[in-house]
Formats: structure tokens, sequence, C-alpha cells
């Protein structure tokens, strides 16, 4: 990977001292090489660092067509990282319809201590963000894996809106016993239908598993008329995350055909199910089955949390909230933090996204 040296603010971000303020802004993608080792240890000992926000996923991200991370630091006068954060423009269709079509997506919520000049830190990341998205997306969500702490007072203070949004979170440090018994009955009696029938769950080498998840994953996302990311962010998950052992496939198997696959993202001591695909001409609940080991998996391991990815709005339907709630785990609410910047281009292309979605969906 090509690196370069530190540009002027108006270029690229990096090597930029806010005036009157003793921290520098960088940029991981600009200054790989000298930034990454400090980046990382921030990360590995912030108690809210996740595998989005490390240097592996940055450059996948940074490899993955459609999209393009804005990964921004704070350097204190000693050298000293005091706040990060890591958005990725994603965009859904070719220009010219890029700009209907972006949005900026925070995977996990920015870094920061309680420390006023830490947090002073990340709001001056995020001017520098919105700076850099504001005219070529329509807004910038943040998707938060943990419990609101300081950042939520700086989103909130740049004019992000506080939004309710559901997760439900496994402890996997329990017993087997317990866990099982936590299970809705509805999910044990398909988990042991799928035992009888046959259906096994296997890990999947990282070598040869997006050659068996893409097609799974796009039967899915075009029964739900919902766009699929391109595959070269699985591809580029394996080749930078896989060294660290960041990345785990399971799939269901009936005989030897994959029916049912995941793909997780490991990191600390958290398990995170990332995507996931289903063929529909297996009967039955072959999902239930491969929850269900995934998380005897990850307890196994000596993990000490899955992460289900999200369970929908509290007011509306969701038929994805109510698969996970079977599997006993704690209902939370994270919330989302979202700023629009331009209402009238996101209410069209909210509408187009609708229309698409019905057609594609009803095929």
């Amino acid at each position: 990977m090509q690196t370069t040296s530190y540009k002027p603010l108006a270029e690229r971000t990096a090597g930029y001292s806010p005036p009157g303020q003793n921290h520098t802004i960088v940029n991981l993608c600009d200054d790989f090489e000298r930034l990454q080792p400090l980046w990382d240890r921030y990360v590995d000992e912030h108690p809210k660092g996740s595998a989005f926000h490390t240097s592996e996923m940055v450059r996948t991200f940074q490899n993955t067509r459609g999209q393009r991370p804005l990964a921004l630091a704070s350097l204190n006068s000693e050298g000293t990282v005091t706040a990060i954060l890591v958005s990725i423009r994603v965009q859904s269709l070719p220009a010219p319809m890029g700009r209907l079509s972006s949005r900026a997506v925070f995977y996990a919520e920015p870094l920061c201590s309680d420390h006023p000049d830490s947090m002073k830190a990340l709001s001056q990341l995020v001017a520098r963000h919105d700076e850099e998205m504001v005219r070529s997306v329509l807004f910038a969500e943040v998707r938060p894996l943990f419990a609101p702490g300081s950042e939520r007072i700086v989103l909130e203070r740049a004019g992000y809106t506080y939004l309710d949004y559901l997760n439900y979170l496994n402890d996997v440090t329990l017993p087997i016993g317990t866990m099982w018994s936590n299970l809705h009955k509805g999910a044990q009696y398909a988990i042991r239908q799928c035992e009888k029938r046959g259906l096994v769950v296997r890990e999947v080498p990282a070598e040869t598993a997006v050659n068996q998840l893409y097609p799974l994953l796009k039967l899915s996302y075009g029964h739900s008329g919902v766009p699929l990311v391109d595959r070269s962010l699985f591809d580029e998950t394996v080749r930078m995350g896989g060294p660290r052992n960041m990345v785990k496939f399971f799939a269901v198997y009936e005989g030897e055909q994959p029916v049912a696959m995941d793909v997780l993202l490991t990191y600390k001591r958290q398990v995170y199910l990332w995507y996931g695909g289903v063929s529909r001409s297996c009967e039955g609940s072959p999902c239930s089955l491969l929850r269900w080991q995934e998380l005897k998996w990850a307890h196994e391991q000596g993990y000490e949390v899955c992460d289900s990815g999200g369970a929908g709005w509290p007011d509306i339907p969701y038929g994805v909230r109510d698969f996970k709630r079977k599997f006993g785990g704690e209902l939370v609410q994270f919330g989302r933090y979202r700023k629009v910047f331009s209402p009238w281009r996101l209410a069209l292309a909210e509408k187009v996204y609708n229309f698409k979605r019905t057609v594609f969906s009803s095929k």
C-alpha cells in the first residue's frame, strides 16, 4: 500500500493543527506506516474499540468498490492519540446518481475519553469529517456498538440527532445448558428439527468461504430488494483481517450444499454477526441451527459477548428482530445518531429507493 506525506488540510486533512489548538488532525490513509501502530494501540486499549476501528478494516473499506473510508485521529503535542473516528462513504449507484445514493456510515461510535481535552479533540474531528462529507453525501449516520458515553455529547453538539434503535446482545460466558434454556421454545424446536434432517454446521476455511457466501447473499438481498455491497468487501476482509484472526465463516450444509451462511467479525472478547445469507429452497429453519452453533462456538472460544448486528427501530415491525429475539439475548437500545446534509435530496432518494425495493423484491 502506498503512503504519502502530510498535505495541507485543504487537500487531505492530514497534518493540520486548528488555529489556537494543540491537537493535530491526521489521516490514517495518508501516513499509514507511521500512524498504524499508534492507531491500533489506541483502539486495542479503548473500552469501546471495535473491529470497525482497526487499521485492517480501514484498509478493507479502502479497497472495496463503492466504499471510501475517512479515518481521522487527533494527536496531542506529545504525539499521543486522543480521539479517533472512522466513517465510510457508501455509494450504492454509479455517477451521475452518486450523490443521491451516498451516505457516510460510522459502523461504530467515534472514540474519545471523558477528559475535556479528548472530547474537544473529537469535536474537531467530527467538524472536519462533516466539512469533508457535506457536499458528497445525503447524511451521516453513527451506529454505536456500546451504551452512550462522552461521544454522545460531542455528536449532539455537532448537530447529530439521537434516534432510538435496538439490538440484542448475547452473554456467551453463560454455561451451554443455561444458554440453551434461554432460547425460546420455537428456536429449540427448529434446531432439533434441523438436526433430525441431517443438517450440520461447519466452519468454512477463509480461502474458500467467499465463493460460498456471496451467492447466498445475492439470493437473500435480491429477495428483500436491498442493495448488496460488492464482493470485494469480503475478499478484502479475508486478506486484511485474516492474519489477526478477525473474520470467521460458518455455514449450514444439507449434504455438501451450503444452505445458510454467516460471516462473523471477532475482536477482543466480542463476536459481531456481520452478514448472512440463506437459500430459500431449504425447508425448515437452517438459520436457527446456524445461530445456535455460532453462540456455542463463541462460548467455547472464550468470548464474552455476541452482538447480533442490530434489531431495528422500536416502533416499526421487523421480522429480523423477531428472529433474533428467540435466542435469549438482552435487548439494548444504544441508538443511532444522524445528521442530514441535504433534506430535499434525501427525500427524493428515499422515494427512489422505496420504489426500486418494491419492484425488485416482488420479482
